[in-house]
């Protein structure tokens, strides 16, 4: 009886040609020998089964069949040939590092090293796997051996993690790095295999595969003789999905519109059913990483396809479920899965950090950290900018005699450009509203006010009296992440019912912030009417830098402990400010 051989083994590539992926390599391995310039000792790099040892093993043929064709590629049918692909070849010396990186070790190496090959003319070939894990000790041991070995001795060190390698062996050797393997020669090589077994497979069955094999051959031959064999000879989307433990097809289109929607108990519904199912949520979770990184791409990237490695049709869907979660979404649900990955790794209760992780991406609220709170913000911006848009126009309707009048609307102006006078004697006579580029904006009343208010009488010494109580008044309204902008508002001078204030020219931001907020204004015209007795405007203009105010021998009136308790009134409580900022509460 036949021992069964597993497939990747049974389908190992013999020739440079039959190795998928690594033309870059094979190539020019195999003009190299055809060239007979071949180097002393190679270095092959890459991740696991992508054809490192196989390659050494064909370079080795190549070097010794005497039947080598034109093209540098072995014969496969001389006896050389054929105890290479056996193992029981005496000029091919495979050993593994992992077991012999011991000095002990390498010092045999060493010592064999003389020896000839077994027919006259050969070579010897020393394949080492795994070289990183030599010590230190072992690799400087190999260091003269492998910088100038013998005429007929030929040295090939595979590794997955060539940083590991001393410096002094990588400069020694000619590095070759193995890329992972493409999904479109993946599959093509999945398909070669299943034809050669009687293994009948869909397309999207080996394309699942493959995108499930990271670009690792040996990977992906297991996965198709382990869904073959629960499938009797039948590799379809269904068996790939239930021997990986995979979510259903259509878990992640659903996870996507149930985010959108910002529909909690959806999105903890479907991590039920794909726990019911018997999916492994560790991948489940790695596999929705992998699609917000697509839809990241797709939101960012127009040639997708020319900087991914994916079928068209993964490439279609990407693009399409792009367009139903905003960029800030994306990049928060990314940052979400990928700390539920550690802490599945960490081995925390899988059920529950699946769920909380749904949770929070569907929920920004629920969540505390800097992404998720700008995410909020950036909604909360969106509903205030979709609630103030002006209301579409309509056809004027006759007014009812017997209606009310409507509430006069108040005007906010906007900074006043820095060529009006800063200082009250000349800049009293200045209109607010003739100064160049002057902006009005009105801003709605509030509900109450519903008969017409006279305007306030008052000039710049009655602001001045009443100034601490205005700035009172406004702090305690506008919150303090608002009042942060008003507090280095200064009065300035008054035209008719408007008051000016002066805003130093080194507070350039603040001045910009007052002029867009016009929440702030409404607040700042409501509490000017009511403390000056009528209706009043505000405008704001750039001043002079602000200086530290020298002291004189005569320093006028002393403040009384009135104004010294409001001014002290009129710092800001960070807790105040923080509890406003983030929409908390404070807890003792």
């Amino acid at each position: 009886m036949t021992q069964y051989r597993a497939l990747y083994r049974t389908h190992r590539p013999q020739g440079f040609a039959d190795v998928v992926g690594q033309g870059h390599v094979t190539e020019t391995l195999a003009r190299e020998v055809v060239a007979e310039k071949l180097g002393h000792a190679y270095l092959f790099a890459g991740p696991r089964g992508t054809g490192k040892t196989t390659t050494a093993r064909i370079l080795a043929k190549a070097i010794n069949c005497p039947d080598r064709r034109e093209d540098g590629e072995p014969c496969n049918v001389c006896l050389s040939c054929l105890a290479i692909t056996e193992g029981s070849s005496m000029d091919v010396i495979e050993l593994d590092a992992a077991s012999h990186n011991k000095v002990e070790d390498v010092r045999e190496i060493r010592a064999n090293v003389g020896t000839v090959a077994s027919v006259g003319g050969a070579k010897r070939v020393y394949i080492l796997d795994e070289a990183h894990m030599l010590s230190r000790a072992a690799a400087n041991a190999l260091l003269k051996t492998l910088e100038e070995p013998p005429e007929h001795a030929l040295f090939v060190l595979a590794t997955t993690e060539p940083y590991k390698l001393p410096d002094t062996i990588r400069s020694r050797t000619q590095r070759f790095d193995f890329h992972p393997i493409g999904s479109e020669a993946l599959i093509a090589h999945l398909s070669r295999v299943a034809g050669a077994e009687d293994i009948e497979a869909t397309h999207d069955a080996l394309a699942l595969i493959a995108r499930h094999a990271g670009g690792s051959a040996r990977d992906a031959l297991g996965l198709l003789e382990q869904v073959a064999a629960l499938g009797l000879g039948t590799v379809d989307s269904k068996g790939v999905t239930r021997a990986l433990g995979l979510a259903a097809p259509d878990a992640f289109a659903r996870l996507i519109g149930l985010i959108a929607k910002e529909d909690a108990a959806g999105v903890l519904t479907l991590a039920a059913q794909i726990a019911a199912e018997g999916a492994d949520l560790r991948r489940f979770v790695s596999d929705a990483l992998e699609l917000f990184r697509g839809l990241f791409l797709a939101q960012y990237a127009p040639n997708l396809a020319e900087i991914v490695d994916e079928p068209t049709e993964v490439i279609e869907e990407w693009k399409s479920l792009a367009d139903k979660l905003e960029p800030s979404d994306v990049l928060r649900c990314i940052d979400r899965l990928g700390d539920a990955l550690v802490q599945l790794r960490e081995g925390r209760e899988e059920r529950l950090v699946v769920e909380l992780a749904l949770l929070q991406m569907t929920r920004p609220e629920t969540a505390t950290d800097p992404v998720s709170l700008a995410g909020r913000l950036d909604r909360v911006e969106e509903r205030l900018r979709r609630a103030g848009a002006p209301a579409p126009a309509s056809a004027p309707a006759e007014p009812s005699p017997t209606a009310p009048a409507p509430a006069p609307s108040a005007a906010v102006a906007l900074p006043i450009p820095p060529t009006v006078a800063s200082s009250p004697d000349t800049a009293a006579g200045v209109s607010a509203s003739d100064a160049p580029f002057a902006v009005t904006a009105p801003v709605q009343e509030p509900a109450a006010a519903a008969e017409l208010t006279p305007s306030a009488v008052f000039d710049l010494d009655v602001v001045d009296e009443k100034w601490p109580a205005i700035v009172a008044r406004i702090r305690d309204e506008a919150g303090p992440r608002r009042f942060a902008f008003f507090r280095e508002a200064r009065p300035a001078a008054v035209d008719g019912s408007t008051l000016v204030l002066e805003i130093p020219e080194q507070f350039k931001f603040h001045l910009d912030a007052l002029s867009e907020d016009d929440r702030l204004n409404a607040i700042v015209i409501s509490v000017l009417a009511d403390v000056l007795g009528g209706s009043a405007r505000v405008a704001y203009r750039s001043g002079a830098v602000q200086v530290e105010p020298e002291v004189s021998a005569d320093p006028g009136r002393a403040p009384d402990e009135a104004d010294m308790d409001e001014a002290t009134a009129g710092a800001i409580d960070p807790t105040d400010l923080v509890v406003d900022l983030l929409g908390g509460e404070v807890v003792e």
